[in-house]
């Protein structure tokens, strides 16, 4: 057995290979939320109605606006690219279904489903020597971190109209999922696997409020508090040789993983209470500049108040959002309601999104610019509407040279129904 008197790391780079780019690698995900637009039927801002004339499917303070109760749902595609290392990374899944019933036109009732944290992960170590001395040979190895999973968002919120110039409304998220990584390195033929679990919970609450003003200003206002921060239970699995190659500690007869599987187990389960604790305040100014046209203004901050300082919990990146502050504008053209017109039934979306994210250890901030367009249809008296909205823009990192180029295509259907009303007998 070679003596090895001094190991030299030569090239320690990590080359991001994933769906949502380097800052899903940061802490515990990327906040899904972070991305272009929510929801297929809003524009890119969260507050003002962009749906309907007076609705914002994101507002729960503007439900009680509805006519008709309304299933939504939304579909979404993401590209992210490196430009310097050609690095081209994408996904689509479900971005967000809600159901929405307004009762006696003062106040309403909804539930909806999206992701809230992607957890898509694969990096690598490129390049990576050991260097030995005693005979002056060098030998390549690879290092490596997996993850896959996420978090859900599960939503129920209500509205209530005060008066005619002022609604509230409230929305409590509660969250749940699980992720499972894998840290690997892979050596002389051999690869050396730790492997892990995670499942979380918590609760956030928010309030919203939306009030008329004065010249068609309307303002809107959201404050969010956390209820339950975030937990997760953590359980680690046992280090062993993956000697079949199959990625699993298993046995597939001839080969055989060491240490045996039956020999060893997972190590004690272990919870961290407090990964995720979010709290902040958004407002929004909203103009109608002529008929059915809006032009509005929306500023957020978002502090995380969360604390993971244990090195046991498996971090691609050992670091994670502590604050993020957006400013954002639209420009909405709604459809007409009663027109019989076909260019009436076209709404059309545009935006602007400036993002700045603060990281918690390093000082290093994060920033992204964006713009967005999108166009609506639509049909059938009650309301039905089609909904595509592109988005794309530009991430940038402060410790690399290298940008990120954003993608994100939305695609939404809205169909209405009558619910609540005595229907008149025969």
């Amino acid at each position: 057995m070679l003596k090895i008197n001094r190991i030299i790391l030569l090239v320690f780079l990590l080359s991001l290979l994933m769906a949502q780019g380097k800052m899903n690698g940061i802490g515990i995900g990327h906040f899904y939320q972070y991305q272009g637009i929510n929801n297929a039927a809003d524009g890119i801002t969260e507050l003002t109605p962009s749906f309907q004339e007076k609705v914002s499917f994101s507002n729960p303070s503007t439900w009680h606006n509805l006519k008709f109760a309304y299933l939504s749902l939304s579909y979404g595609g993401n590209q992210n690219s490196l430009e310097e290392r050609s690095v081209t990374n994408g996904y689509s899944s479900l971005s967000n279904a809600i159901f929405l019933i307004p009762i006696k036109s003062k106040s309403s009732f909804g539930f909806s489903l999206s992701p809230y944290i992607d957890q898509r992960v694969n990096m690598i170590e490129e390049d990576s020597t050991l260097f030995f001395e005693t005979n002056d040979s060098s030998y390549a190895f690879t290092r490596a971190f997996n993850r896959s999973g996420g978090i859900l968002s599960f939503k129920i919120g209500s509205s209530y109209k005060i008066n005619e110039k002022i609604s509230l409304g409230v929305l409590y998220n509660v969250l749940s999922g699980s992720s499972r990584q894998s840290e690997s390195i892979y050596f002389g033929g051999s690869s050396i696997i730790q492997s892990s679990r995670a499942k979380y919970n918590g609760i956030i609450s928010d309030i919203f409020l939306s009030a008329e003003l004065f010249n068609d200003f309307k303002f809107y206002m959201k404050i969010t508090n956390t209820i339950k921060a975030l937990e997760v239970a953590f359980e680690q699995g046992h280090l062993f040789d993956d000697v079949n190659s199959n990625g699993y500690h298993d046995y597939n007869p001839p080969y055989y993983d060491f240490p045996y599987p039956d020999s060893v187990s997972t190590y004690p389960e272990k919870r961290y209470k407090n990964v995720h604790s979010p709290q902040g305040y958004k407002f929004s100014i909203q103009k109608i500049i002529r008929k059915r046209t809006s032009l509005a203004f929306e500023y957020d901050i978002m502090n995380d108040n969360s604390n993971i300082d244990d090195a046991d919990f498996m971090l691609p990146i050992s670091n994670w959002i502590k604050q993020t502050q957006s400013f954002k504008t639209s420009l909405v053209h709604y459809p007409g309601i009663y027109s019989l017109s076909l260019l009436d039934k076209f709404s059309l979306k545009a935006g602007f999104a400036y993002r700045s994210h603060m990281l918690n250890f390093s000082n290093l901030e994060i920033t992204e610019m964006g713009y967005s367009i999108g166009i609506g249809f639509r049909f059938k008296p009650v309301g039905n509407q089609i909904d595509i909205n592109y988005y794309f823009g530009n991430r940038e990192y402060s410790d690399i040279s290298d940008k990120e180029f954003i993608q994100q295509l939305q695609v939404g259907i809205s169909l209405a129904d009558i619910w609540f009303v005595k229907r008149r007998q025969k």
